[in-house]
């Protein structure tokens, strides 16, 4: 790779880190070039050159995101019959938050970034658990257990600070909660698969 670009690839790089943890605390409505170029250390007319402006930048962003999130997942080996034992938010929590930013912000397309990549694990999810029950399309069943297992990974990703907040959740409590959410978060995929 010659010297050109390297340094094309470090700026898009930097750039794409940047946007991936400003999404995340601000929004994608809110996130500015000027502020993904201070962060990067980069000039803002780079976002332009390389991206075609914020829009082009936030969806690499968001491809990037979906991407890590699928490599840390498989990593994991999670999987309709094995959803870990730790939150996914956990795991990949800029991906979280940058999904629940596009969300709130109404700016779907970066949501459909994932799914038209190819890298929405919920999609990879459902798709293996219709194969587990040897069935040609997902049924309601399925997509609900997957959209309860989805509910509760971004609700935790979205509120856990404000219910120790506001609960004032001790350790032991926490505990206790945890087990709950492992419970809530598997219940549909455990009925679909009839366990």
């Amino acid at each position: 790779m010659s010297e050109k670009n390297r340094g094309r690839k470090n700026v898009e790089k930097r750039l794409i880190d940047s946007a991936a943890f400003l999404v995340s605390s601000v929004g994608p409505n809110q996130l500015t070039i000027r502020d993904i170029a201070d962060h990067a250390g980069v000039n803002h007319a780079q976002i332009h050159h390389y991206f075609g402006g914020k829009k082009g930048l936030l969806v690499a962003t968001y491809k990037q995101l979906a991407f890590e999130h699928v490599q840390q997942l498989e990593r994991r080996d999670i999987s309709p019959t094995n959803l870990g034992n730790e939150p996914l938010s956990s795991i990949t929590d800029d991906y979280f938050k940058a999904i629940i930013r596009a969300v709130l912000d109404d700016q779907m397309y970066l949501v459909r970034v994932q799914i038209d990549s190819g890298l929405s694990m919920s999609r990879e999810t459902l798709n293996q658990l219709t194969k587990l029950k040897n069935q040609t399309k997902p049924t309601s069943e399925m997509k609900s257990a997957i959209a309860i297992a989805m509910i509760v990974e971004f609700g935790l990703s979205a509120m856990e600070e404000y219910i120790d907040e506001v609960l004032e959740m001790t350790i032991k409590d926490k505990k206790v909660f945890m087990e709950y959410f492992y419970e809530v978060r598997e219940h549909g995929i455990n009925k679909v698969l009839g366990k």
